[in-house]
């Protein structure tokens, strides 16, 4: 829920609109069409989530028609539902007592999407089913969204052409396009002024912030502000989309919060368990890994479980023109390699043997992801990383075990499952986790 607004006096706000707009409409109507729906209201963002609404919930009864006796995969059942329902749409007639609640629900969206776009965008992300957006999804969000669409034209763009992306890859366009082009976000006046000529809006009832804050680039912290006043280095391609907005100097990226970095014979790949803070742009995952002055690496303990530890790296060299961040080939940077990893360096010993018996046999490769996993740990993959859904974990269990190498089945951690349950990156479950898949990839 957007904190950006007093909850009670967005709610009490919304339904008093709608009730007097539908005492408008409905003292000569019984019904209201579609197309009267598209001019219910002076904004037209408001008019468009009510026909949303009513998208899903025709979605929603065409499914109740299907039933496991019928083939309703045969085409000409699938050309009769598709001219039934299209023949329904044209017929919408919406009493009073259901679209008053609807109306007030469009217009608590619109208010959010004008004075708090970025939670806008970030709850209507993390709502997509099984955490990944789909081109069809996104679709539908630009064809429903009228007010800042250009957020959700750029997240259309960023998918390009591919049938889907994950919910995290897709917050983390969300925070470039905010970052980039927050100046472009639209002025709440002449919204407020529209709304007002039906019921006044205070805004300083509604809004827990000021409205100025509430609009244009998105709010910096303190260390977005003092800190980057001393940085005059030179601004690298990769980072810094939030400076452009606001004027000022990009953030030094060896201040920027640790990720857990795996690298592999086929590549690097970086865990992103949790996204960047709000209130400062995203550093996109790839780049993240090589920024110089810092490092993370897994090691191996007493125990062979993989930690989180930090990396001592050289002192990067003052930032010229010559420098790979001038150039924008900061992954090519001289001054800095990140560790690798190999698959197996922590289970031998300088002879390139195993260090044990017992070792060679946990370590050899599997054919099975769900057949390796013992009671035990299953219990607890269970309930620490699958929040105590057995069917969740089977069915991620399952998705594993079809990719293809261990490089996709990482990319499927990081970006679907850490980020929707929220996993601790350097607990006990993630680590032995994360050696199954070695050994099923091996």
């Amino acid at each position: 829920m957007s904190n950006k607004f007093h909850q009670s006096v967005l709610t009490e706000y919304s339904r008093s609109y709608a009730r007097r707009v539908c005492a408008d409409f409905f003292s000569n109507h019984t019904f209201i069409s579609g197309k009267q729906i598209l001019t219910l209201t002076p904004i037209g963002q408001i008019n468009l989530f009510i026909v949303s609404n009513l998208f899903d919930k025709w979605k929603s009864d065409a499914e109740k028609f299907r039933s496991p006796y019928f083939d309703f995969t045969h085409p000409e059942v699938e050309e009769a539902m598709r001219s039934f329902m299209n023949v329904v749409s044209q017929h919408i007639a919406v009493r009073r007592e259901h679209l008053e609640p609807m109306l007030a629900d469009a217009l608590r969206k619109t208010l959010t999407l004008i004075f708090d776009p970025r939670y806008f965008f970030d709850d209507l992300l993390r709502n997509q089913p099984d955490f990944t957006l789909t081109s069809d999804a996104a679709k539908q969000i630009v064809r429903y969204t009228q007010i800042n669409k250009f957020v959700a034209n750029y997240l259309v763009e960023r998918m390009n052409g591919k049938p889907f992306m994950y919910v995290n890859q897709a917050l983390n366009c969300l925070d470039e396009v905010l970052s980039q082009r927050g100046h472009e976000l639209e002025k709440y006046d002449r919204y407020v002024a529209i709304l007002s000529e039906k019921v006044p809006i205070d805004l300083n009832a509604l809004l827990r912030t000021s409205p100025g804050v509430a609009n244009g680039s998105p709010a910096r912290s303190f260390f977005d502000t003092e800190l980057e006043s001393d940085n005059t280095g030179a601004q690298s391609p990769n980072v810094g989309g939030a400076a452009e907005a606001s004027g000022n100097q990009p953030t030094d990226l060896s201040s920027a919060p640790l990720r857990p970095t795996l690298l592999t014979e086929t590549g690097q790949r970086t865990f992103s368990p949790a996204e960047p803070p709000m209130s400062q742009p995203a550093v996109p995952a790839d780049s993240f890994s090589d920024s110089p002055g810092v490092g993370v690496q897994f090691s191996p303990d007493e125990s062979d479980r993989y930690t989180r530890e930090p990396v001592a790296a050289p002192v990067a060299a003052p930032v010229s023109q010559a420098s790979p961040f001038a150039s924008g080939t900061l992954s090519q940077s001289p001054s800095f390699e990140a560790p690798r990893l190999s698959a197996d360096s922590d289970s031998r010993s300088g002879t390139g043997e195993p260090t044990s018996v017992a070792e060679a046999f946990h370590r050899a490769p599997i054919e099975s992801i769900g057949k390796s996993i013992s009671l035990n740990q299953k219990f607890r993959f269970i309930n620490q990383l699958f929040s105590g859904s057995s069917t969740s974990y089977a069915q991620a269990i399952e998705e594993l075990d079809q990719m293809e190498n261990y490089g996709q089945a990482l990319d499927l951690i990081s970006y679907r499952y850490a980020s929707q349950y929220l996993w601790d990156m350097s607990s006990d479950e993630v680590s032995e986790l994360v050696e199954i898949l070695k050994r099923r990839f091996a």
